[in-house]
This record gives C-alpha cells, structure tokens and sequence, in this order.
C-alpha cells in the first residue's frame, strides 16, 4: 500500500512539473476570451540589450548661464526616467550628453513609442492657488508650482456622480509638501475651501481643474481635467501627463533625433538564448540522471519545480528586467540548484560507502549535506544584496536573478528532494544499484545498532514511512 501510494504521489507530481513547464513556454488563447496567455518567459520584461529599443535625442535651452542649464539637466534625469517607467518601459536610460543635450533609451517591448516623444517639447507650468482667476482677480498668489512636482502618473478615479474617469497624480517634493500645508492653513483662515489649477499661466482659460482642499493629500495632488477625459481618451491624458512633467523641468526640450535600436547580440537575441538556455537545462539534468539514475530522476524532479517557480517570479516581480547580466544571474540560479543536489546525492553516496543501508544512507547524507548547502546559499545571499545594493544599475538584474535563484535553491534541495527522498524509499529499499550507490565488496553492511554507535550519527531515527521496514 506504501508502494503504490508513493507512486501515485510521484505521477501527481510529474503531472504539475509538466503542467508548470507548459505554463512557463507555451503561449495559447484563454477560453471565452479574446485574450491571449504568453507563457511565464515570455511575460519577463527584456532589456534594451535582449529586445532592442528606440533613442530619443533633445536639445534643451533655457535662460540662464550653461553651468545652470547643465545643473537642471542633472536634476530633472530621474523625473523624466520616473515618468517613463511609469508609462509602462521596462528599461529606461537617460542621460545628458554634452552640455545641452539629453538622450533618451526605452526598450521596446511594452508601448508604442512612436507618438510620445514629441510631447516632451510642448512643455506648461502648472501653478496651484486658492483664488479664481478672473478679469478682476489677476494677480493670485501660487502656492504650488511646477518645481514642487517630484513625479505625476495616471490614474483611474470616480467623480461625485460615480463616474469613472481618468485622473493625473502629481507627487510632491519635499518643500512642495511644505508649501501644500501652507496653501490649506491660508485657505482656512480665509474659509476658502477650493484650490484651481492652471495649466500654462495663470489666466481664466487655462484653469485645468477645481479641488476640494480637504480631498487633497499631504504629498499627492490628484487632478481631473475639466475637459471630457472618457475611457477612451488615455492618449489624451499621457499627452498631459507628458505636457505636466515637461514644464516642471526648467527647461525647453527639443526634439532633434530618434533612431532604432537593435539587441546588443543581434536581432533574434531572446530566441537564441533560450534555444541555448534549454539546451543546457537539458544536458544537465541528463548528467545528473545517467551519473545517480533514480537520485537524478528526484534531483530532476525537484529542479523543474524550481525553475518553473524561478520563472513565475521572474514574470511577477515588475522591476526585474531581462538583460545580459540579468541573463548570468539566471545562469548562477540554475547552477546553484544543481550543485545543491549534488552535493546531497554524492553525501548519500558516501554513507552508503562506510557500510549503510539505504534509508540510514538517505538520512545521513541529507544530515551532512545541511550545513555545506546553508553555507554556499548564505555567501552567495550575501553577496547578491551587496551587489543589489551597492553595484550600478545594469548589475541590479543579476543581484535580483541570483538572490531568486539561491532561496528557491534552498527550498528546491533542503524541502522538495527531501521530501521526494522520503516518498521514494517505500518503492525502493534495497536495490541500491538503482540509485547508483556502491561500495567496496569488504565492506560489510552495517546494522541499525552499528549505525547508532557511529560518532557523526545522531541516535534519532530517520523517519520515513516503511523505509526501515523494507530493507
């Protein structure tokens, strides 16, 4: 009854491997859906130097001396990369170039990146005040400018009516956060409870939005333009976004070039590496299987689980982004689950070496195998956040891919093998030529007293259903 549950048990599990391997590399339409599913691999976000991208070249000017221009350039690189993020690129580069020029680099796998870059020029300063403009009021005091904009991203909000609608937040900076207090403590002492929000300068038909001063943030403004923003108009919205964010830089971008970029290794990059990937996926586990037979098999099974988890949150997490270093991170989390099994397989083998029988070979190889497999994960966890923390960002990927890579490594070999070893041992016990385990014909088999008196073993019993029983 033990044999035949644990192979029920092992066919379940081959089934949700395979399932789960389908999952990560195979696309196909969802049922009563015109949506389609792409696969775990697919869904990664790939990097400018895998996919390609497009670069975007402006010229910047601005009154003021060139050491000022050249300061704003440097403070406004991470709100322009903020913003692109946001709008969905899963790899953005910018950077200025000479005194007066900024590029820019998106990857080209999320959006259409024809149509956007030509609103960064036509740039309008938002100014926030508690009094109306009118032909009488002319002069209101702002209270918050464009350069308290620290980001701004859409968002899908309601109006009092429960209508959906498109909306902008603008985050604010530090000191915008400061001069936002200021506005509500003015506005109630002057028991005004409206804010206006003017677009372009501060005339009556630039006003883009009425807020209520107790609905607003202590460091978000959220805006709803007065004009018709429908479901349909997010272009609309992005155009305004990029109109918000431009006017806030200090300066006027022009647009002078784009071009293409091509993947770093050649066109096709994604498909050869995972051609050249699965390939060695497949070598390996076939060494590992010839080499321990029916250990490989459960070493193989265990792998699979965590790749196929490994690639789950490759996908899931958003901020990891497929690239060449991105790539080797990946190489070191397959490694290090292979080496981790391994390391347990030829502990297992040893013990069977001395004298013991199987399932004392199981327990004692798992006992010896713990510390050197903890040891190996922790260097290389520590080192992973070292390199995440500190290295420069195009090494980020490969510190995210090998952190992954080691804490599934250590559930794929501490948990799954382990439980895979113990639900094994009812269907083989004895024939240890299965599970290409050896000794020398003068080595006697030791028995369970012999094995209990042995220094480097505990006198706790390896609990395995049945597997004490079949030897």
């Amino acid at each position: 009854m033990l044999k035949k549950n644990s192979i029920v048990k092992f066919v379940l599990l081959v089934i949700i491997a395979v399932l789960g391997v389908l999952l990560c590399v195979c696309p196909f339409n969802v049922p009563g859906s015109s949506d389609r599913y792409n696969g775990f691999v697919a869904a990664i976000n790939k990097g400018i130097d895998i996919n390609g991208g497009v670069s975007a070249l402006y010229s910047a000017t601005a009154s003021g001396s060139l050491s000022d221009l050249e300061n704003n350039i440097d403070d406004s690189l991470s709100k322009i990369r903020s913003l692109l993020k946001l709008e969905g690129y899963s790899e953005v580069n910018v950077t200025r170039q000479g005194s007066d020029k900024v590029r820019i680099e998106v990857s080209d796998d999320a959006y259409d990146t024809s149509y956007n870059w030509t609103y960064l020029e036509n740039g309008k300063e938002i100014e926030i005040t508690i009094d109306q403009v009118s032909d009488t009021v002319t002069d209101a005091r702002v209270y918050l400018s464009s350069q308290d904009i620290k980001s701004a991203y859409i968002s899908y909000g309601y109006d009092s009516n429960n209508n959906g609608r498109y909306e902008i937040n603008l985050e604010l900076t530090k000191n915008g956060q400061s001069r936002l207090k200021n506005m509500k403590n003015d506005a109630d002492e002057a028991a005004k409870s409206n804010a206006y929000v003017y677009l372009g300068g501060l005339a009556a038909d630039n006003l883009l939005s009425t807020l209520t001063i107790d609905d607003i943030d202590e460091n978000i403004v959220i805006v709803s333009s007065h004009a018709d923003y429908s479901s349909t108009s997010a272009e609309n919205m992005q155009e305004l976004i990029y109109t918000i964010v431009a006017g806030s830089l200090g300066y006027d971008m022009t647009l002078m070039e784009t071009s293409i970029i091509s993947p770093v290794l050649g066109q096709n990059t994604a498909l050869y590496l995972t051609i050249v990937s699965i390939l060695i996926a497949v070598l390996s586990l076939l060494f590992i299987i010839i080499r321990y037979r029916h250990l490989g098999l459960l070493g193989c099974l265990s792998i699979i689980f965590g790749l196929v988890l490994f690639a789950f949150f490759m996908q899931a997490i958003p901020f990891i982004t497929l690239n060449i270093a991105t790539m080797f991170g990946c190489v070191v989390a397959f490694a290090i689950m292979l080496i981790s099994n391994i390391i347990i397989f030829e502990k297992v083998r040893s013990e069977y070496a001395i004298g013991k029988k199987i399932h004392l070979s199981f327990k004692g190889g798992l006992k010896k195998a713990l510390w050197p497999i903890l040891d190996s994960h922790f260097i290389l966890l520590i080192a992973g956040l070292m390199i995440w923390i500190f290295a420069p960002s195009v090494l980020k990927g490969f510190a995210i891919a090998t952190v992954i890579g080691v804490l599934l490594s250590a559930f794929c070999s501490l948990v799954l093998t382990r439980y895979f070893m113990h639900l094994y041992l009812p269907i083989n016990s004895t024939n240890a030529a299965k599970l290409s385990l050896y000794r020398d014909k003068s080595v006697r088999e030791l028995s369970s007293e012999e094995v209990e008196i042995l220094p480097e073993e505990s006198a706790a019993e390896f609990s395995v259903e049945g597997g004490a029983n079949n030897e």
